[in-house]
């Protein structure tokens, strides 16, 4: 595994970063008239729009055996996008965007508790610094109530997102990006069409909102979710995790520069913290015998 190899991960796991936060941006109000749980149905289902039909042009649609496989990270798809759009509507976007990235951490975690594997320290800060950076980019002290299922929500979805991670990269190891795509979200798109037909779906919700969940279905879904799982064929779960960190960060420079937003000092810091922490793992991180990996 050279480390040319290495990089051209990172680089995949931070342009799918890039594209989640600048289409939250772009599809921000989306959430003020769609319920969570139909932005993650909505978004699923027009994600497979793109998906299915670029999946038949490149060869990749025809099942190649271990549906299950796919059967379990459709499952997973649906309970990480739903449980982070619960957690934000809950607690607010700063308290929930944060809890979420404690996911990096878990893998991290799993890595050493159950693979017995060591990781790098600078890794460790890395990460550490990656979710205090988040917290102040999106004010996660703002949490001003004690909302136990929006908490709860949060920290499902940080397990969910962990396990995704892992997942991805182990489905990795057999199947190529856009299969691993394709077929997660058609399995994700049939759990929802069975918990919530689409003959309920609240379709008065005027121009903009449809506009922003196309924007959420094919930018901040199909595109990204690809690149992510090419990512993590390339480099390990665990720089993959703390890379996404860099989410909240686009996000809001995102917003800066197309909304005219303004940022507070603190959170001019956070996107400072968070970038150095990405830049860290990035030329740090990946370094060594195993390049690929923040084992030492």
């Amino acid at each position: 595994m050279t480390d040319d190899r290495a990089t051209r991960g990172a680089l995949l796991a931070i342009f799918a970063a890039t594209l989640w936060g600048v289409s939250g941006v772009i599809a921000g109000g989306v959430f003020d008239v769609v319920p969570p749980a139909r932005v993650a149905e909505a978004r699923s289902l027009i994600a497979l729009v793109v998906l299915v039909p670029y999946a038949a042009f490149r060869g990749e649609l025809r099942p190649q055996g271990g549906m299950w496989k796919f059967a379990l990270l459709g499952l997973n798809l649906a309970l990480v996008n739903v449980t982070f759009y619960w957690a934000l509507e809950a607690l607010g976007v700063g308290p929930g965007a944060t809890i979420q990235f404690l996911g990096p951490i878990l893998v991290l975690g799993w890595l050493v508790g159950v693979k017995h594997l060591t990781v790098r320290p600078i890794v460790w800060v890395a990460a550490g610094a990656a979710v205090v950076g988040v917290g102040f980019v999106t004010k996660a002290w703002t949490l001003d109530s004690s909302d136990v299922l929006g908490i709860g929500a949060g920290l499902v979805s940080a397990a969910a997102f962990a396990v995704y991670l892992l997942y991805g990269e182990y489905l990795g190891k057999t199947y190529k990006p856009v299969h691993i795509a394709t077929w997660g979200f058609i399995f994700a798109s049939l759990f929802w069409v069975v918990v919530l037909p689409l003959w309920t779906f609240p379709t008065a919700i005027g121009a903009g909102a449809w506009i922003g969940l196309v924007i959420i279905g094919v930018l901040g879904t199909a595109v990204p979710f690809i690149a992510e799982f090419a990512a993590l064929r390339l480099i390990q779960s665990g720089i993959v995790g703390v890379i996404a960190t860099a989410e909240p960060a686009i996000s809001a420079v995102a917003a800066v520069i197309m909304l005219g937003q303004a940022l507070d000092p603190v959170q001019w810091v956070g996107v400072a913290v968070v970038v150095t922490a990405v830049a860290t793992v990035q030329r740090w991180g990946l370094a060594g015998t195993h390049p690929t990996s923040p084992i030492a």
